[in-house]
């Protein structure tokens, strides 16, 4: 592997970039919180106050967390403001991520101020995060605030919950539907088939100033040699999964079977964040289940998880040797190419994207599913926690209990499809929009 120095800082833009730059932030920070409320419209009035993820706070805090985070990073961490409201400031500064239900509850409380309190504070620090952009573009020697980095967090930490509140909704399974969201797709999806991957050389993690933004995570640079392996060609579907459950004897069923199972109406169902639908329906869908029951499952199949560097191999490799910025090439992501970027509302049946397939033949590694990896996260060599503001974004989390996760779902946006992107959740945590698919050993006479 090899190593990498501090980042190095460098001036920001010049003046008439950084025009450009005022303009391009206030756009994009207005679709982040657009979306943002639009999300929050899905939710009943009723079950603001509610937690359906028991690990989680209620929907309440996040109407909170999002704006209490822009003006802590913004106004207090860069520029070095006064508090916005130092109680609501502080109160929803940061989530939780405990390990079980007994910590969730120690971390949380049971009363939360009102709805239209918690709204004015949003409006307010909104108001005041626009106001400041420039003064933000004008700190070009501080590593936060050249490039506006400190601006580009906070909108990829809001579009990060945006996801985070569909895995509430589909465990509420009570979201109001929007005018005009398409139907389900359903139906079986495409089998998987096997697909071979030579050997050859990843590089994971980024250079510093290569790239506009990028989590402390994603810098660093591991070089690794992969040796050859097989993979199949999609995500294990629900039905494939559903014939494990079945397989298995009724003592370890229960750990087994995913949190989107459900009963209804006398058969089988999976949740959405509209409520259930049937099997039939699902049957085909990227089977959403822990790091720990795709492990199981990998391993009654013969075979086991991806690592992070296969993964990647299988993507972006090219026979030749090349390297290409998406599995599908080098062009941006189209709706040909995957389900991710909000474009359903649900999964696709697998293989309904045929056009996303990397140069070995494997499909979906972007989009449909957050794919589990065999990876623990854990920092690359050379990291460096260079956002003094949220030190903790990945730090906190290289402890040995969290896995990598690859590509993207369906409620992923756009932005995060770089190459250089990492993310990871706990491997016993149900609740992601994941996927995952089985890999296998080749002969040692095959692996070139």
């Amino acid at each position: 592997m090899a190593h990498r120095s501090r980042p190095a800082l460098r001036a920001g833009p010049a003046p008439a970039e950084r025009r450009v730059t005022e303009a391009s932030f206030e756009a994009l920070l207005a679709a982040a919180w657009r979306r943002s409320d639009d999300l929050f419209a899905l939710v009943p009035e009723a079950s603001m106050g509610r937690r359906p993820i028991a690990l989680r706070h209620p929907f309440s805090f996040y109407l909170g967390h999002l704006p209490a985070f822009a003006w802590n990073q913004i106004g207090r961490g860069v520029l070095g403001l006064g508090p916005m409201r130092s109680d609501f400031d502080v109160l929803f500064e940061r989530g939780i991520d405990p390990a079980d239900e007994d910590g969730a509850r120690a971390a949380s409380r049971d009363v939360w101020p009102a709805i239209a309190e918690v709204i004015a504070y949003r409006d307010e620090v909104r108001r005041a995060v626009l106001a400041r952009i420039p003064d933000v573009l004008a700190r070009a020697e501080d590593v936060l605030g050249a490039r506006g980095r400190i601006l580009q967090l906070v909108i990829e930490h809001e579009r990060m919950h945006h996801e985070t509140l569909m895995y509430m909704l589909q465990e509420h399974g009570a979201a109001r539907r929007p005018g005009g969201a398409p139907a389900f797709v359903g139906g079986a999806g495409r089998a998987a088939e096997p697909r071979h991957v030579p050997a050859g050389r990843v590089v994971i993690g980024a250079d510093f100033e290569a790239i506009p933004f990028g989590w402390d995570n994603e810098f660093g640079r591991a070089e690794i040699d992969v040796p050859g392996f097989t993979i199949d060609s999609l995500p294990v579907r629900n039905g494939d999964y559903l014939a494990f459950l079945e397989a298995m004897e009724d003592g370890a069923r229960a750990a087994l079977t995913p949190r989107t199972f459900v009963r209804c109406g006398g058969g089988l169902a999976v949740k959405t964040i509209f409520g259930p639908v049937s099997f039939e329906v699902a049957s085909g869908w990227p089977a959403q289940v822990s790091g720990e029951q795709a492990r199981a499952y990998a391993v009654w199949r013969g075979g086991r998880l991806a690592t992070e560097a296969e993964l990647r191999r299988a993507a972006f490799g090219e026979p030749s040797g090349g390297v290409r910025a998406r599995p599908w090439g080098h062009a941006p992501g189209e709706p040909r190419h995957g389900q991710f970027g909000f474009r359903g509302w649900s999964p696709a049946p697998t293989g309904s994207h045929p056009d996303g397939a990397s140069a070995f033949g494997v499909e979906e590694l972007v989009g449909n599913g957050w794919e589990w990896t065999s990876t623990p996260f854990a920092p690359l060599p050379g990291f460096v926690a260079y956002a003094r503001t949220y030190p903790g974004y990945s730090a906190d989390f290289f402890d040995g209990e969290h896995d990598v996760v690859f590509g993207a779902s369906w409620a992923t946006d756009e932005g995060f499809l770089r190459p250089s992107f990492r993310n990871w959740y706990r491997r016993d945590y149900p609740y992601v929009f994941s996927s995952f698919r089985v890999v296998r050993e080749e002969p040692r006479s095959r692996r070139r």
